[in-house]
């Protein structure tokens, strides 16, 4: 298909002329067929091929390109011819007298803005447009671009120790712009004329490159100015001789350049290039090399022409990758690209490389949909193997406003994703947008609320700058409101530990025992503990309360599910509901809140959560999930749906019959609180050393030991309760603790043969206290022992020895 670029006047009718009609794209598809079968253009002329001054970096990569081309063998052969720069290449393209030429792309885009210009009054007249190329001859051809090869740098190296803010300095001192009819003169022409200097004006030296040099070095020349690649041999050398340094171009200088010939972009020299020549970042401008070729007027429309040079461009095109991929050719520095290498490209791309650009943005795009369909499947089996494990993986937006951590990730977020458009869209034409740095701390700024249209050019990064500046303050406010909600809760603690944590529903006074308990020393003091405190406890309680360290404390009806939400309650280690009065064994206020009612609340409260709403309709999950009733009266038929419910501890009475929670036994477990109260103290008043020995257990003091539960190696499954205890009992190694006394095991459910083993269990079945001598481990059994703590505990069964 033809290049179907539509434009006004000249433009339009050229690209219709281009797009013909359907009889003849078919005819030359069809000869474009019949020259490929046919071996190409063997038997045709020598395709003339213009490069540059002998010895350049054009006319070395000609030499390439044709030396690539008669190796492969394609039948096209190209004839370099060495010419005086991009000047020359440009009006042989158009009269006709060369093929292919490599030209600076400026030069290029002007003589086809020139081909677009009307009248008999602008063919006459000479000078306006580089080169001085009149329109009569741009419009002698029609001239496509084929690719951007590489990119050339503007250099000025001014005499050591001269720094030049502006180029007014220059003044009358001779400079030195290169060779006029070549590139770089005509680049530095209009850098001059776009300071205020033109050339008319200045005085310029006449000489070569090298007597420019040994002149700088009789500070007879003050300024010399070179388009040539970032890194450049020659720019070394003078930099290394000691006479001059890299100048940067002045702001003012590029924004006009650019908004006047928007053929070049803007980009920085870094230290990178030049070895110990540099110390920062130079701004300055950089202009394409491209090859070009040209379909004189006559031959438009001829089928049998535009399909050999399709077939020519094609071939060009393969040569040109294989000579860029070639390590030996690197110092050419070849970087073929279609788009993207100028601020503006008005000229068109030939229609060989149109299809080639097309093909390769197609495989671009169904690379990049392949890399997203691969990323998206690798998430969903990494959610669907954290599923399987019971580990949570909803997000639970509600409870995530008052963590900082939301708000703080969503301005990186932001000031990053505006970063890098707004980069792509300005660092071409913008000079204060060069690197990705310079548009960070752009768009940092902008997102902190100071927003300046001066520093962003085009309207579309403006629009970006504005979005940035809105979010970034909304996200700002909402950072700073969690942060001073965190500071202003009784309880400071930026971090909520929401997993494995404990629970407390219902608090009343007689309770503080209770909680001091439980951050003294020993297992739960490294759980987090959350309190929730009903409206009816006193306030001298609660700053009682408030003095206990590590502890959250949230003062909410414990009845309303919607309040417990952001406990999380389905990842709980334990769950304690107290009852509404005293337990007798103390004072303390009544509440009018229900054990029963709070419960039920911690049932619906986990249904809700967005870890069990994204389990339900699944099965199979590891860790705690069990199929439990939903009815919470004896009279209501009961339906069974998967939920992850925590151990619930329920405080009860012996007015409550057992049958009340009989349907709930799989996770909540009622205590009778005063029962076992009243157990105890006579237990303790028939034998003292009772109390003795069951304050050192409940104490978690260092100096007592405490019952603990740990995993069996699986080489101890099969082996007797026998071999175990003596085993236990034979460990004494001091770095491994003072031992272990072995009190029982816990058994595994038979339907946990294979996971960990549940604690909703019936204790009555699965716990055995001094079991048998003969009983056997079985696979998932737990070993209760009791041990200094449940780290030494864990390290002696690591390294317990099997009998012999």
């Amino acid at each position: 298909m033809r290049d179907r670029s539509v434009g006004t006047g000249r433009e339009g009718q050229v690209a219709g002329d281009m797009a013909g009609s359907g009889s003849r794209r078919w005819s030359g598809w069809l000869v474009a067929g019949l020259v490929l079968l046919t071996g190409g253009v063997a038997g045709a002329e020598p395709a003339r091929f213009g490069t540059g001054s002998k010895g350049g970096d054009y006319d070395l990569l000609g030499a390439a390109l044709a030396a690539d081309l008669e190796a492969a063998g394609t039948g096209l052969t190209l004839a370099t011819e060495t010419t005086k720069g991009s000047c020359e290449n440009i009006r042989r393209l158009l009269d006709g007298t060369l093929d292919f030429a490599l030209v600076q792309y400026d030069v290029a885009a002007e003589a086809y803005r020139a081909s677009q210009a009307h009248g008999t009054e602008a063919d006459t007249r000479l000078g306006g447009w580089m080169c001085k190329v009149s329109p009569k001859l741009a419009r002698e051809a029609e001239l496509r671009l084929i690719s951007a090869v590489s990119d050339s740098a503007v250099h000025m190296l001014v005499r050591r120790p001269v720094r030049l803010a502006d180029l007014d300095a220059i003044g009358l001192a001779p400079i030195f712009i290169g060779k006029d009819g070549s590139g770089s003169f005509e680049t530095a022409r209009v850098i001059l004329g776009a300071s205020g200097h033109p050339l008319e004006h200045l005085q310029l030296f006449t000489g070569s490159a090298d007597e420019a040099l040994e002149a700088m070095g009789r500070r007879e020349l003050l300024m010399m100015m070179r388009t040539t690649s970032r890194g450049h041999a020659d720019v070394q050398d003078v930099l290394d001789s000691g006479l001059a340094a890299l100048n940067p171009l002045p702001e003012d200088v590029i924004n006009r350049l650019i908004d006047g010939y928007p053929y070049y972009r803007v980009c920085p020299i870094e230290p990178k290039h030049y070895r110990g020549g540099l110390e920062y970042s130079l701004p300055t401008v950089c202009v394409s090399a491209v090859l070009l070729t040209a379909m004189p007027r006559a031959k438009v429309g001829d089928v049998r022409a535009e399909a050999a040079q399709d077939v020519a461009v094609g071939q060009l095109l393969d040569a040109l990758g294989r000579v860029a991929a070639d390590p030996q050719q690197h110092a050419l520095g070849l970087e073929p690209r279609f788009r993207d290498f100028a601020e503006k490209e008005p000229i068109p791309l030939h229609h060989a490389a149109a299809q080639r650009e097309r093909r390769a943005n197609w495989t671009g795009a169904l690379e990049g949909a392949a890399a997203l369909l691969g990323l998206g499947l690798l998430l969903w089996l990494l959610r669907r193997a954290l599923r399987r494990r019971g580990i949570a993986t909803g997000f639970g937006f509600e409870g995530q406003l008052s963590n900082p951590l939301v708000p703080f990730a969503a301005f990186v977020l932001v000031v990053v994703c505006s970063t890098y458009v707004v980069w792509w869209l300005e660092h071409d034409s913008n000079t204060r947008l060069r690197t990705l740095n310079d548009s960070f701390w752009e768009m940092n700024t902008f997102a902190t609320g100071n927003f300046s249209a001066e520093a962003l050019k085009t309207s579309g990064a403006r629009l970006i700058g504005a979005v940035a500046t809105i979010l970034g303050l909304g996200l700002l406010a909402w950072f700073t409101a969690a942060l001073t909600n965190i500071f202003a809760q009784d309880q400071t603690r930026l971090w909520r530990r929401t997993h494995e944590h404990l629970v407390v529903l219902n608090f009343r006074e007689d309770m503080l025992p209770l909680i001091r308990l439980l951050r003294s020393p020993g297992p739960t003091r490294l759980r987090s503990l959350h309190v929730v405190v009903p409206d009816a406890l006193p306030k001298r309680v609660r700053l009682q309360l408030g003095k206990i360290k590590a502890l959250t404390i949230h003062y909410d009806n414990p009845e309303a599910p919607e309040n417990l939400g952001v406990l999380r309650l389905p990842r709980a280690s334990r769950v304690i509901v107290l009852g509404g009065g005293s337990s007798g064994l103390g004072g303390g206020e009544a509440s009018s809140y229900d054990p029963l009612r709070i419960a039920r609340a911690v049932h619906q409260a986990c249904a809700r959560d967005p870890h069990n709403l994204a389990l339900q309709g699944k099965s199979g999950h590891a860790g705690r999930e069990l199929t439990v009733a939903t009815s919470w009266s004896p009279g209501e038929q009961a339906t069974r749906v998967p939920l992850q419910l925590p151990v619930t501890l329920v405080e009860t009475s012996e007015a409550e019959p057992d049958e009340i929670f009989e349907p709930f036994s799989g996770w909540l477990i009622p205590v009778d609180s005063q029962q076992l109260g009243y157990t105890w103290l006579a237990t303790a008043c028939r034998d003292p050393a009772f109390a003795e020995f069951f304050s050192g257990i409940v104490a978690f003091s260092d100096a007592n030991a405490e019952v603990y539960t740990v995993p069996l190696p699986a080489a101890w499954q099969g082996q007797s309760w026998r071999a175990l205890r003596r085993a236990l009992y034979g460990v004494t190694a001091p770095e491994r603790g003072a031992g272990a006394v072995p009190l029982g095991l816990y058994r595994a459910s038979l339907s946990e043969q294979t996971r960990r083993p549940s604690a909703h269990a019936d204790l009555r079945t699965r716990l055995l206290i001094n079991p048998p001598h003969d009983t056997m481990v079985a696979a998932g059994d737990l070993l209760v022992g009791l041990s200094e703590d449940e780290a030494a505990l864990r390290q002696i069964v690591r390294h317990l020895r099997l009998p012999a």
